[in-house]
């Protein structure tokens, strides 16, 4: 089949959609991946045929001073509608011919796109979470403990204000296509059997999900491994170190954890390997006790830890779940704070410390926690084992070729 997969959004977004046009063409099919332009060069380099398209996401978060703001609630909204905009615009054109569609993240016109051309067409999400249920909240709200007649409440309240934005939007140019309006735009673009690419040991799909999708397992990137002796030689010198990221923070709100992040794993006696998403070195704080690491693949990385801090994204939260190690998840934007609950909930890390509360007096016995807790570390391990990316990716290639 000719498969075309459109994505819009982050690394986040962009990685797994990569993964699976390679696997995809591993089977025999002809795929073309449409995406975020600063991507292209790196998505071509993995050997993935790619067609840039939008906005810079990447430069989009990083020019934003603090992501848990209304300015940047407002800022992400206007983001997405011109998005959406640009794909009525220029998708038809992109996607035509295609034998199947097969869309992700942000890409909400696509399914009418591929309504009004007769292309069958696939959704694929990354977590749980955006699709409604009583056993979690709304993907915009951070509280993940509210009872299920709450978390109901919260869906229905959430589809009746889309109907003012996506839905109305994506109602406008369906109109100029000749297609029917939508009651609700979601249902729409999650399609016929959606397909959750997120292992279920860390979330399983809630059996009340009225679009049944069908959930696969995480689609990891196969990476070759960078040659990094400066790297190697910290490994080497010394016990397993801490791993801190946070991917998704603007570059400044990184910066700003430097300080927090080395007091607290030196007063615990831990060495620490920082990833780096900033180029200001002179600044950088220098010690035996810590690495900064900059474009290193997780999947080589992680097994290397002793415990791992990061955001909450899907991706890294899957890959530190493989990787058999515990996790501390800060939390800053929609399902991260889905994906810290669920971590631990399932026993893999201690509670997650909203990046508004991120404190030593918070992190500190966290990672004491983590390092300590002989339950937490065998059920890390116990999972990683359980966990099978090849089969992952297997199921989602027979989900797709499967006619829905």
């Amino acid at each position: 089949m000719k498969i075309v997969l459109a994505t819009c959004g982050s690394r986040g977004d962009v990685q797994p959609m990569i993964a699976l046009c390679l696997a995809l063409n591993a089977a025999g099919h002809d795929t073309l991946l449409i995406g975020p332009p600063e991507k292209a060069l790196w998505a071509q380099q993995m050997g993935c045929s790619y067609m840039a398209f939008g906005r810079d996401v990447t430069e989009f978060i990083n020019q934003l001073d603090n992501t848990a703001s209304l300015t940047m609630a407002r800022a992400a909204l206007f983001f997405v509608r011109q998005e959406i905009k640009t794909q009525f615009k220029v998708l038809p054109n992109l996607i035509k011919g295609a034998d199947l569609i097969i869309g992700s993240s942000l890409m909400f016109g696509l399914s009418s796109i591929a309504q009004a051309l007769n292309i069958p067409y696939r959704y694929i999400a990354f977590t749980p979470q955006i699709f409604p249920s009583s056993h979690h909240p709304f993907v915009a709200l951070k509280t993940q403990t509210m009872p299920e007649w709450a978390n109901t409440i919260s869906w229905k309240t959430a589809t009746f204000l889309d109907w003012f934005n996506t839905t109305h939007l994506v109602n406008r140019y369906r109109k100029k296509m000749g297609l029917n309006s939508l009651t609700n735009s979601w249902d729409h673009i999650f399609g016929e059997k959606p397909i959750v690419a997120c292992d279920k040991e860390v979330a399983p799909v809630p059996e009340d999900v009225q679009k049944k999708p069908i959930q696969t397992g995480y689609l990891h990137l196969t990476i070759p491994k960078p040659n990094q002796p400066d790297l190697d030689r910290f490994l080497e010198q010394g016990p397993k170190p801490i791993y801190a990221g946070f991917g998704s923070m603007p570059p400044k709100e990184q910066h700003q954890n430097i300080p927090l992040l080395i007091d607290s794993a030196r007063q615990l006696g831990h060495r620490m390997i920082i990833a780096k998403f900033w180029d200001s070195p002179a600044q950088d704080p220098k010690g035996d006790d810590i690495f900064f690491l900059k474009t290193y693949p997780h999947f080589h990385l992680f097994p290397k830890m002793a415990a791992v801090i990061h955001h909450g994204g899907a991706g890294t939260t899957a890959c530190a779940a493989l990787s058999g190690v515990p996790q501390i998840i800060v939390p800053h934007i929609l399902d991260q704070f889905f994906h810290g609950q669920k971590i631990y909930a399932a026993g893999l890390g201690p509670k997650p410390i909203w990046r508004s509360k991120f404190t030593r007096d918070k992190l500190i016995p966290a990672l004491d926690e983590c390092i300590s807790n002989i339950k937490i570390k065998q059920t890390a391990q116990t999972v990683g084992l359980k966990i099978d990316p090849d089969h992952s990716m297997q199921k989602t290639i027979q989900a797709i070729e499967r006619p829905v």
